[in-house]
């Protein structure tokens, strides 16, 4: 599955797994008020849970900073009604603690935004003290009730802080591996050629020098693609893009198993053998050199077939990789030069 879809998948979850949890919290307030009698509490908590039912249903994707806003206010209206209604006691104003908590967890683009609901939230809960203070509940809660939902709503606004807690390491999770991913991409793209996917000259420069330290490093060869500028003066530079692309593409199904395959630049291919034999190296780069002349190109309406010369130099010739491609390079030329369309692997100069 599609990083990305994850991602997505466990974020729905956070979010809804937030808004079953306000769900719940109401229904509980619902029949909590019920029993006590206090009849516009429990039909405000009704709508409540008819509210928090709808936003489970549409939640999406799209409107998750709609869903957080609407928590984040609703909450704040229930607590000022409560706190109004029943008085300070009861402990329905610690919810806007419990809020506060889930400051990391907001997605705004505006970082400040979370911050603005948080400060907001904390002079409610210093205003309502002082209301309190000035005025007397419209319905006195028996004590024992108010006690005991005191106990409770202090265990659930706890509950929510966990939960915070836990939704700020799932989110550095994510950011972990966002970070990690990000440097793959970045990884990737320094190490290899954009067009066709190959490594780049210096990457393979860290593939010989491991294969050399191994003791593996069989081979080198360097490739050419014939009469490249005829292909780019005929048919375009986009049909040449296209033919390098192709080219590449042949090298990697053919070769790749054996072989670490770079673009050393415009249409010159470097290819690293490792752990194989001579014999089986030059074979592969046979097949290679066959199918890259069998191959029937097309591109805007035409067809058309292009060779490539390949000139390989082996390990024991040389000590080094510039050594090594100075080698194969010359031979390749010599190839170029008597017929193209083959490979060179001794010196004939």
């Amino acid at each position: 599955m599609n990083e990305h879809i994850v991602e997505s998948t466990e974020v729905y979850k956070i979010y809804s797994h937030a808004v079953l949890l306000c769900l719940a919290a109401h229904v509980i307030f619902t029949l909590s008020f019920g029993f006590l009698q206090m009849y516009p509490m429990m039909f405000y908590n009704v709508f409540s849970v008819l509210f928090y039912l709808f936003m489970r249903v549409t939640l999406s994707a799209r409107r998750y900073r709609l869903t957080v806003s609407m928590v984040h206010l609703e909450v704040a209206f229930f607590v000022t009604l409560t706190t109004v209604y029943v008085g300070w006691e009861p402990g329905y104003v610690f919810y806007l603690i419990a809020l506060c908590s889930l400051v990391y967890f907001c997605p705004y683009k505006n970082i400040y935004v979370p911050y603005l609901f948080s400060l907001g939230e904390m002079l409610l809960f210093i205003g309502l003290r002082l209301y309190s203070d000035a005025h007397e509940p419209v319905v006195t809660m028996p004590v024992n009730a108010s006690k005991y939902i005191y106990l409770y709503n202090t265990a659930a606004c706890f509950g929510v802080i966990l939960y915070a807690a836990y939704i700020s390491n799932l989110s550095a999770v994510f950011s972990k591996r966002d970070l990690m991913e990000t440097n793959r991409k970045l990884q990737s793209r320094v190490n290899h050629d954009e067009l066709t996917r190959l490594y780049t000259r210096n990457y393979l420069k860290e593939k010989f020098a491991e294969a050399e330290e191994s003791s593996f490093l069989t081979a080198l060869v360097m490739a050419d693609i014939d009469d490249f500028k005829h292909v780019n003066d005929t048919y375009g530079h986009p049909c040449g893009d296209y033919v390098l692309a192709a080219f590449s593409t042949i090298m990697k199904t053919i070769c790749s198993s054996k072989a670490d395959i770079a673009r050393w630049g415009g249409e010159e291919f470097v290819l690293l053998f490792k752990a194989c034999g001579k014999e089986e190296a030059l074979q592969c780069v046979q097949n290679l050199r066959k199918a890259v002349s069998s191959y029937e190109f097309r591109y805007g309406g035409f067809e058309f077939h292009v060779t490539a010369t390949f000139g390989v130099s082996f390990a024991e010739e040389a000590n080094d990789l510039d050594a090594l491609v100075n080698l194969a390079d010359e031979r390749m030329y010599y190839g170029k030069k008597n017929g193209k369309n083959t490979v060179i692997s001794t010196n004939k100069l």
